[in-house]
């Protein structure tokens, strides 16, 4: 060891390094310098530092050589030579970077056409990213996300202002991305960060608002307040951004955030539940256990009303509570948040999702339309809004409004999936199954996803990507695929039909959720069997159907004109036909199997009230 540093030493290689690392850093510094002055792209900085490191073991390795000589001088060949060798190396990565530009901009292509043109950030825009935890206590994130998405809804009310949804902004939580990446990615102009340091019953709230297309900070501020004042603190936030975008809040005084005393207690309990809500599954329950808490601290916690109204009109859709015990429960608690507070606007998303799946549409769009009258950037609404019209045959209306809710939240797995349901049921399929890849590529484990692109599949008559989707779909959810995959045949195979029919009566609803009522009906449809289909369309209850499961999508061609689905519309309170789907769409629509199967000896068996996944 003696011996090498020694040579070393002779070599001058730590002085070489050393001076290598100083010229590249400085280098570095004025290039970086430069490329924001000139707005130069990223990856001309990327190249650079590649090329640097490169150089780098050119210049020990050269070291090393002169070293050996005894002599220090580089000639003026192998100056040539190592340039030569950055070049060439420079120009591998150039074609590197070229290409992972060209994947970036093609995905980016596929992700436009899919949900239509997107035009420029609009200036009146901002993105909440999630407030950093600065308590010291990783069981406190609770109290900073729940900060960061009360200001996330304050700000949603405001008229003409575009707010990233929560989904897509809390995508970034603990990733220090380049704050214009996520403008680009969101669509806004603005992103909002800050940090949270609760101790006893005192809190610091730090925000800054940023300029996403050139780095420069707008705005800042510092608030330190006693927990009773958390909700004067959200509604300066709030107000300052808006004040600071040259957002028209109706008049100056305009309050935000509701100004009323609440029990820290409560609040804690408040924030905890919000998370869980918006993570969904079976974390739902655990979200009406906490608003629960809140409530029973504070009763007139009118936002708390109205958050358990939502959780809990949630539960039926995953499977975690029947919608007989759930919307009873969800309409009361949704009832005294409006009591409370009549600009609640989630108690009224509440209410709508329990009129839509009551078929009470009239009383549904009313209160849609109070919510986002009172939240116009709520993302949420807007996709709620779009399941209401797709259920309701108003198809135009229900792509209008998801395309807000995709603008609004685009890393929505939700969002995405409702979109798939109404571009299929205008027969769009091709647009269909782009927008159905771009949900499993952006979330390979979520179920629904594989699902919904099993459904365009089949519309394409693509059955071995079904197949495949299914398998992927069920084995997230730890069901059989067996069934599923027999469904697939059974619509390929005519021999195998009787026997794919059989498999749908015979699934039991506890071991496959997936096949409710309702999708049952789907799939007697898909496999041709339209006599137990509408038998048991026209006996259907007040299911909870997602959008591939209902009477608008392609698999109901076939009987659009027979008197039993007709007569199965009017029970449901639907009109004849869907509104916005052109009229030769259906003409246009693939076919389906045709051929008669034997009437079930037990048609109720069809009939199992289990619901579906939704929202």
């Amino acid at each position: 060891m003696t011996d090498f540093i020694a040579r070393l030493k002779q070599r001058k290689l730590v002085q070489w390094a050393v001076a290598y690392v100083a010229f590249a850093f400085a280098l570095l510094q004025g290039v970086d310098i430069v490329a924001q002055r000139f707005g130069w792209p990223d990856q001309i900085e990327r190249l650079l530092i590649l090329a640097l490191a490169i150089g780098f073991f050119v210049v020990l390795v050269l070291a090393w050589y002169h070293g050996e000589r005894g002599a220090q001088k580089v000639s003026g060949t192998e100056i040539v030579i190592l340039a030569l060798l950055l070049t060439i190396g420079g120009a591998f990565l150039w074609r590197f970077e070229r290409a992972t530009l060209a994947a970036t901009a093609r995905a980016a292509k596929a992700s436009q056409s899919t949900a239509g043109a997107v035009a420029a950030a609009p200036a009146k825009s901002v993105a909440v990213l999630p407030f950093v935890n600065m308590s010291g206590n990783a069981q406190n994130d609770y109290f900073s996300d729940g900060i960061t998405e009360e200001v996330l809804n304050a700000l949603a009310q405001v008229p003409k202002l575009k707010v990233a949804a929560r989904n897509s902004a809390f995508a970034f939580k603990g990733k220090q991305e380049d704050l214009r990446k996520v403008g680009e990615i969101l669509g806004v102009a603005t992103v909002l960060e800050g940090s949270v340091q609760k101790s006893g019953d005192e809190v610091r709230i730090t925000a800054q608002l940023i300029d996403a297309r050139s780095g420069y900070h707008l705005w800042s501020e510092k608030y330190d307040r006693k927990l009773t004042n958390i909700f004067a603190i959200e509604d300066e936030i709030s107000k300052a951004i808006a004040d600071k975008l040259r957002v028209q809040l109706g008049g100056s005084g305009q309050t935000l955030v509701t100004q009323t005393v609440i029990d820290p207690r409560a609040h804690d309990f408040y924030l905890r539940g919000l998370p869980l809500i918006a993570a969904r599954g079976p974390g739902l329950r655990e979200a009406v256990a906490d608003f629960q808490q809140t409530v029973a601290i504070d009763p007139d916690y009118a936002q708390a009303w109205a958050a358990l109204a939502e959780a809990q009109m949630l539960l039926p859709h995953y499977f975690l509570d029947p919608a007989v015990t759930a919307f009873p429960a969800g309409e009361a608690a949704a009832k005294r948040a409006l009591a409370l507070d009549p600009n609640t606007a989630a108690a009224y998303v509440a209410l709508a999702m329990m009129y839509r799946v009551q078929w009470k549409w009239k009383d549904a769009d009313t209160a849609f339309q109070h919510a986002l009258k009172i939240a116009p950037g709520d993302a949420e609404a807007a996709d709620q809004y779009a399941q209401f019209l797709l259920a309701a045959g108003r198809l135009d209306e229900a792509l209008t409004q998801i395309d807000r809710a995709q603008r609004l939240n685009p890393l929505s797995g939700i969002v995405g999936v409702t979109r798939v349901n109404v571009l299929t049921a205008l027969h769009r399929f091709d647009q269909a199954n782009a927008q159905a890849q771009n949900v499993i590529v952006a979330h390979p484990d979520y179920a629904l996803g594989h699902f919904i692109a099993a459904d365009t599949a089949i519309y394409r008559h693509e059955y071995a990507e079904a197949k495949a989707q299914l398998k992927a779909g069920a084995a997230l959810v730890g069901e059989n695929p067996d069934v599923y995959l027999s469904l697939v045949d059974g619509i390929v195979d005519p021999a195998q039909r009787i026997a794919a029919r059989r498999m749908v009566l015979a699934a039991g609803a506890d071991s496959h959720q997936r096949l409710s009522a309702p999708a049952r009906i789907k799939w007697l449809m898909l496999l041709g069997d339209h006599d137990d289909a509408l038998s048991a369309l026209q006996r259907i209850g007040h299911e909870v159907m997602f959008g591939q499961d209902n009477v608008w999508q392609p698999a109901f061609d076939p009987v659009r004109s027979d008197s039993r689905f007709n007569a199965a519309l009017a029970r449901m309170g639907l009109p004849n036909a869907p509104q916005g789907r052109s009229a030769s769409a259906s003409a246009s629509s693939k076919r389906w199997p045709t051929s008669r199967v034997t009437r079930p000896t037990a048609i109720a068996s069809v009939m199992l009230l289990t619901s579906r996944p939704a929202a």
